[in-house]
């Protein structure tokens, strides 16, 4: 049978994708007018202010790198990318370090640092770290924890 979300002929129900559009049709031409300021807000700010905003961002994205060095050290065997048009980074961990969430929890209760393990976003083996939603001090603080952790885990070869 045919879903009524999806029209698949003249025979389909339209019912409840007519309603739908109803409401898809209101949520597009009726934004509040809160939203209609911090739009115009945005527009009159221009591109200054967003070239600024992300030029604040450079000192956090540099010390997180920095803190996943260990990752990336001569024999290591991790990887690092991203950060070029987003705010995180994907690390590759090394071998013998592949339980990404037991890394995780690990790093928590070892060294006071939380990132994202990978497997939670479809990439097993990895971590993701955000670098935009710290002052600088807080990011420069959690990056020096989390690099001490990372350079235990490599010298360790794992976190037993």
């Amino acid at each position: 049978p045919a879903s009524p979300l999806h029209s698949s002929g003249p025979s389909a129900s339209t019912t409840l994708a007519e309603q739908l559009l109803k409401v898809q049709d209101t949520c597009v031409i009726c934004p509040t007018q809160l939203s209609q300021h911090v739009a115009l807000a945005a527009l009159e700010g221009g591109e200054q202010y967003v070239a600024d905003q992300i030029r604040g961002l450079e000192g956090n994205r540099a010390a997180l790198l920095d803190a996943l060095s260990p990752l990336t050290a001569a024999g290591a065997g991790g990887a690092v990318a991203g950060g070029e048009g987003a705010i995180y980074l994907w690390a590759r961990l090394p071998p013998g370090c592949q339980d990404d969430e037991g890394v995780v929890r690990w790093l928590v209760q070892q060294h006071g640092v939380c990132v994202i393990p990978g497997t939670s976003c479809g990439a097993p083996g990895h971590i993701r770290t955000a670098y935009a939603n710290l002052k600088p001090e807080a990011c420069a603080e959690a990056a020096g924890r989390l690099k001490r952790g990372l350079s235990e885990l490599v010298a360790r070869g794992g976190t037993s």
